[in-house]
């Protein structure tokens, strides 16, 4: 079996790659999506579908945030 990776879109900064295992004759076998960090280009999941992975940056990136302001709570937005 052969992988090929194809480069689909960023989004904010993160690859996201679609990959297609292909077999001796060049048929797709499998395909699946992974989302690269935008630092390092290593694979932080990977999805069935592109938009499974576009979601998986958004959540990582809110999570990232919610995070940043338990850490700091004077960077908030003053009421």
């Amino acid at each position: 079996m052969r992988t090929l990776r194809t480069l689909e879109t960023r989004v904010l900064g993160y690859a996201i790659e679609r990959i297609d295992e292909r077999d001796h004759l060049g048929t797709v076998r499998a395909s699946w999506y992974e989302v690269l960090c935008p630092q390092h280009g290593n694979v932080l999941g990977s999805c069935a579908g592109r938009a499974d992975a576009e979601r998986l940056v958004i959540r990582r990136e809110l999570d990232q945030a919610r995070r940043a302001l338990r850490l700091n709570p004077a960077a908030g937005i003053a009421a």
